[in-house]
């Protein structure tokens, strides 16, 4: 995990009415520091031993990244215990430590004993979001979109603001406080990622964020193991919009029937997006320009404008205009949000086009896999052929519990109608895709199961090699986070030693 550290209410206005505040005693970009005092008040928690006129520089949850002067909380895992390196984190130079048992020796370090470590991580970072006057949290879940959605308000509004956001995929109940806890008094808005796969956690990552807009981008078949049905996933997506304040608005697509049920009996202000004529922020004419991305008009209410964005396929185009409706929630110019948008480039394995050193076409879309994004996927680089081929490289799709193969043969089934050239596959359900696959049309040759994904990077060479793949040939890299398909890209790309 990382270190990070601090935030309290906000005034009500749209962010052009607002005017930078910076706390008392702090320059523009410093952080706080943690008293005493405020760690027991935000945690509850009992003092133990230690000085009491310590000040904690951050919070930090890694013993091996602690410097002098941090605030280490012994978190507990299924596979670890903060506890055991606590010794390690003292050596380091912590200046205190939340603990929810004694250590095993007296030393220095100021001690606060806790019911939960994990819980006063995240009431830590719940006092930090209420000591910012001046802070705007916008927030955004649902089973697929969500980073490129977090990342695509994030390009809108930092043209004119300075916006903290999830770091990477932290969005769970570590993640999320971790990202939360270094806001500076110079950063007014904060665009928080969040994550789940059972019940409740949503509901607590909104009471430790307590944002102002919420946005679910859509309820789909993901982590079906943990929720059962996807009327199980909206009920725990819809945590989101239920917690949230009074004041708060909710950012609803207009084209997902369950997300607009989760916001039909709630009183909150409410901004639609979607194709659907009656959303607030809708696109028309959408238009795939290839590789170049996608081209649609933007309608904001009665504005509208004709503009392209650098990331491949339909459901970005859904992703877009979720961020737009955010921004919009926010009072941005529509104008504005659509020169973010066009400068907004595709996040870390996320439908990114690399060329390989064997002049064949990588298009990365590892990061993570449920049923919905797979098709969206195949269809969108199914679109891109012209007289090159197309490989799907697919990966298991992980945490459909029960669901699982029929997920899977739903996913080959399609490769198979969209007539891809090929498709490889890895994982414990690798040999369903394929068969679903080759009943939909596509031969033993077509349709290969692999042991592993060093064989598949031998495969894609030795079809390199003997002209059966040539320069310009697109290879579609998916499969769930746990999967690490970008290890093919990797060895592909030389990156990585075989």
């Amino acid at each position: 995990m990382e270190c990070m550290a601090r935030i309290e209410t906000r005034d009500r206005l749209p962010l052009q009415g607002r005017r930078q505040v910076n706390g008392a005693g702090f320059a523009a970009g410093q952080q706080p520091a943690w008293t005493l005092a405020q760690v027991l008040l935000a945690t509850g928690g009992r003092f133990l031993a230690g000085s009491t006129e310590v000040a904690f520089q951050r919070v930090c949850t890694d013993s091996r990244a602690v410097e002098p002067g941090d605030l280490f909380i012994a978190l507990i895992g299924d596979n670890f215990d903060g506890h055991d390196f606590i010794e390690q984190a003292l050596k380091r130079g912590a200046a205190g430590l939340i603990v929810a048992r004694q250590p095993a020796r007296p030393c220095r370090a100021s001690v606060i004993l806790v019911a939960d470590t994990l819980r006063a991580l995240g009431d830590l970072a719940h006092h930090r979001r209420k000591q910012m006057m001046n802070l705007t949290v916008l927030a955004v879940t649902g089973s697929s979109g969500k980073t490129t959605v977090k990342e695509m308000v994030s390009a809108i509004l930092a043209q004119h603001h300075n916006v903290l956001k999830t770091k990477g995929n932290f969005n769970n109940l570590v993640g999320l406080p971790l990202s939360l806890l270094p806001i500076a008094h110079h950063q007014d808005i904060a665009v928080l990622e969040m994550g789940m796969n059972r019940p409740g956690e949503i509901a607590r990552l909104g009471e430790i964020a307590e944002p102002d807009v919420a946005c679910i981008t859509n309820v789909q078949g993901a982590h079906l193991a943990g929720l059962a049905t996807i009327d199980g996933v909206a009920k725990a997506k819809g945590e989101l919009f239920a917690g949230m304040k009074a004041w708060g608005t909710l950012v609803v697509n207009a084209d997902d029937i369950r997300v607009r049920k989760l916001a039909r009996r709630l009183h909150h202000r409410k901004i639609s997006f979607g194709r659907s004529s009656s959303a607030t922020v809708r696109a028309t004419r959408i238009q795939s320009l290839g590789e170049a991305g996608m081209r649609f008009t933007l309608h904001i209410g009665p504005w509208n404008e004709r503009l392209t964005i650098v990331s491949l396929g339909a459901h970005n185009v859904m992703n877009a205009l979720a961020a737009a409706a955010m921004a919009h929630a926010v009072g941005v110019a529509p104008a504005e949000i659509a020169v973010g948008l066009a400068s907004h480039r595709p996040y870390d394995k996320r439908m990114q086009i690399s060329v390989l050193p064997s002049g064949l076409k990588l298009i990365n879309d590892a990061y993570n896999a449920n049923p919905s994004s797979m098709l969206a996927a195949l269809e969108a680089v199914r679109n891109l052929k012209r007289e090159q081929r197309i490989v799907a490289v697919l990966g298991d799709m992980l945490e459909l519990g029960s669901h699982s193969i029929a997920a899977h043969r739903l996913v080959g089934e399609n490769a198979g109608k969209l007539k891809f050239d090929y498709l490889l596959t890895v994982g414990e359900f690798a040999g369903e895709m394929v068969a679903a696959a080759q009943q939909a049309g596509m031969n033993k040759k077509q349709a290969r199961q692999f042991a592993t994904k060093e064989e598949i990077v031998t495969w894609l060479d030795q079809a390199h090699q003997a002209g059966t793949l040539q320069m310009g040939d697109i290879i579609l890299l998916k499969g769930s986070r746990g999967m690490q398909m970008e290890t093919i890209a990797s060895l592909l790309a030389g990156t990585e030693k075989r």
